[in-house]
């Protein structure tokens, strides 16, 4: 079942391909896998368009088992990797055109688990992919991917289940989110999510006390996992404090959107000028 949100996304996407515009590079990111195969196959059908009738459901089981000839499945092998001999066995695919189809998708369920000589073969073919030719890579994390790679693919957030509960607006209000998320982790956006909305539900916005304590919960890198800052260098370190400050902001102006609207438009315009985040935000918390 495809959730509202991947449904959005997938709404998008084929408008691109109405248009002709679509990448021949993605790379989705999500927390949950399983969520960019329910995206990927909702979209197959509508990009390689088959040329012999299958409904979707019928074409969704034979791309998903690896049975449709112009749907690449590249999956881990018994190692748990993706070795280049699997890179190679592509590239000899698609040096044809589709089969029985319009297009081609070269699907990569858990790209993370090339190898780097993997994915500097994968580099090669990306960085021309053949005509009507079109890969998707799924992973968990954005950065587990080279960069060569990263920066020759367009990255696409899909929400885990955790990101959409109850909070379906925020991504679409602070669309840098998706990035931050992959990059810290949801486990880490939704233990801050739920805190600090449990935290802005008992609170009077028409107290400077009680916002001066808004400003300290989000600055307070004591409430940092330790476990997270402590296995990075020191500059990575105070980057994910800023990141995690940045992340905190946004949640906080999504909590107070209706208790205190003017607090979350100073935060909002706050972080749609800033293109690199300052700690002192005490601005945005002054009546």
């Amino acid at each position: 079942m495809v959730s509202a949100q991947i449904s959005a996304i997938s709404e998008k996407l084929i408008s691109c391909i109405k248009k002709n515009s679509l990448p021949q590079t993605i790379l989705f990111h999500s927390p949950a896998l399983s969520n960019i195969d329910a995206l990927v196959l909702s979209l197959a059908p509508k990009l390689i368009k088959p040329k012999r009738f299958l409904d979707n459901e019928k074409f969704a089981s034979l791309c998903s088992a690896g049975q449709f000839p112009d749907f690449i499945n590249v999956v881990k092998g018994a190692t748990g990797t993706i070795k280049i001999e699997e890179i190679h066995a592509v590239e000899d695919a698609i040096q044809y055109a589709p089969f029985e189809s319009e297009n081609r998708i070269v699907y990569f369920r858990d790209a993370a688990a090339m190898t780097v000589q993997s994915q500097n073969a994968l580099l090669k073919k990306i960085e021309e992919p053949p005509q009507r030719t079109f890969f998707f890579l799924a992973v968990n994390k954005r950065n587990s991917i080279l960069p060569t790679v990263l920066s020759r693919s367009v990255p696409i957030f899909v929400p885990g289940a955790n990101t959409e509960a109850g909070f379906s607006e925020l991504f679409d209000r602070f669309p840098f989110l998706a990035d931050l998320v992959s990059e810290l982790g949801s486990d880490i956006f939704t233990a801050e999510k739920n805190r600090l909305a449990y935290f802005c539900s008992s609170l009077d916005f028409n107290s400077i006390t009680n916002i001066n304590k808004i400003y300290a919960e989000i600055t307070d890198t004591d409430l940092l996992s330790k476990e997270l800052l402590g296995s990075v260098p020191a500059d990575k370190a105070e980057y994910l404090k800023k990141m995690i400050i940045k992340m905190r902001l946004a949640i906080v102006a999504f909590c107070v959107m209706e208790k205190n609207p003017e607090t979350a438009r100073r935060i909002t315009v706050f972080l749609s000028n800033q293109q690199y985040f300052s700690p002192d935000a005490s601005v945005f918390f002054t009546i």
